[in-house]
């Protein structure tokens, strides 16, 4: 959960948006209105933040805030 926590933190410092207007349900695109290369942006900032990386495909496996944040825990764990 502490992950989780940071990971949202992170999403909604990059987007300048309030904490609490980040919701896991909702969809990147149709809720949040990131375009591809704004989610790109995203994934490059998290990547830096977290040092992780992700694979060219991933963009094309994320659609919501949970699924993201999901993907991001999982790439920290390996």
């Amino acid at each position: 959960m502490e992950n989780q926590t940071k990971i949202i933190e992170a999403i909604a410092e990059h987007l300048t948006l309030p904490l609490a207007d980040i919701d896991m349900e909702a969809d990147l695109k149709d809720d949040m209105g990131l375009n591809p290369a704004e989610v790109a942006d995203l994934l490059e900032h998290l990547s830096r933040t977290f040092n992780i990386i992700f694979d060219g495909s991933d963009i094309l496996q994320i659609h919501t805030v949970g699924e993201l944040v999901e993907m991001v825990e999982d790439k920290l764990l390996e």
